[in-house]
């Protein structure tokens, strides 16, 4: 039986991977600009919110894979060091052909990698790329798209060989035919919150930050470049914009759960009521804790199987 896989983000979210945090919030409010979080969270909130987000999962029929319950008390320590590991979006991404372990950007984060990559191993998921020194590259800057479509931010966090080795992998393994790179602002770090794909083809994205540069596609031996949200209205996606506003609200950060159902933060009233509209109902969970670690339901949690 098929354990592992991911096509594009709008599929049945059979299994995921997340880690239910603990003791290394401490280490977060030590140092929160270091950890790339807004400020001090409260810790017990945090936690309660997280778990709140673990049992929506879990109701939704989705089997939960713990971080921490997976690689027990051998990585203990190690875990302590990792204020940013909830955000396991980042540290790798599940194809069909293994895993694309990540080399992060934020230098501090690279103390999760042989957590993760033990994770991998106990569930039985091969590695099939491994991002080494000096490039860097993290799974909120990557989507796998319908119609064997990769998307890549080239950002503060990336760099462009990184890009290259990933997605020499991806057509390599022949999972995808088309990979675009998305040239992203100065000092933006993901394409997390930028852009986001649900059920039916529908694409919510921030304009500004899309269109700050030309995106580049890649096809086989053809290259070109152009206009990404043009493109998504020519291949027949449906686009909605989000605001300013929304963006800094998170917007754009859902988890497809299937065809007809996502989850995202409590907030968001016009994005909810054009999601719903659609026919995609959504599960809202309270984060106000969360958000102060500068992450979304997407970036919290890295799906291991979808069909």
């Amino acid at each position: 039986m098929v354990s592992y896989g991911i096509t594009h983000e709008s599929g049945r979210l059979e299994r995921v991977l997340v880690h239910h945090p603990g003791a290394e919030l401490e280490e977060a409010n030590r140092d929160p600009i270091k950890h790339h979080f807004d400020k001090p969270v409260n810790i017990r909130r945090f936690i309660s919110e997280h778990e709140r987000l673990m049992e929506s999962l879990k109701e939704a029929g989705i089997e939960v894979l713990n971080v921490g319950e997976i690689v027990g008390e051998n990585m203990g320590e190690a875990i302590k060091k990792c204020p940013n590991l909830v955000f396991t979006r980042d540290s790798s991404s599940v194809t069909g052909a293994g895993v694309i372990l990540m080399r992060m950007g934020l230098s501090s984060r690279r103390l999760e990698t042989p957590i993760i990559k033990g994770v991998y191993k106990a569930i039985g998921v091969p590695v099939g790329i491994q991002l080494e020194e000096p490039e860097t590259f993290e799974g909120g800057g990557f989507a796998l798209l319908e119609d064997r479509v990769a998307v890549a931010g080239l950002c503060s966090r990336t760099t462009r060989r990184a890009l290259e080795l990933v997605r020499d992998f991806l057509f390599r393994e022949r999972l995808v035919d088309l990979f675009i790179i998305l040239n992203l602002p100065e000092g933006e770090i993901h394409i997390d919150g930028d852009f986001a794909e649900l059920p039916g083809k529908l694409a919510l994205f921030h304009t500004e930050t899309l269109e700050y540069a030309r995106a580049e596609f890649y096809s086989g031996s053809d290259v070109w470049s152009g206009s990404f949200i043009e493109w998504l209205r020519e291949e027949g996606w449906e686009t909605l914009e989000i605001t300013d506003k929304e963006r800094l609200d998170m917007a754009a950060n859902f988890l497809t759960i299937d065809r007809d159902l996502a989850i995202h933060y409590e907030g968001n009233p016009r994005i909810m009521k054009e999601v719903r509209a659609r026919g995609i109902e959504v599960i809202q969970i309270p984060g106000s804790e969360l958000k102060k670690g500068n992450g979304g339901v997407h970036c919290m949690t890295c799906p291991i199987l979808r069909t």
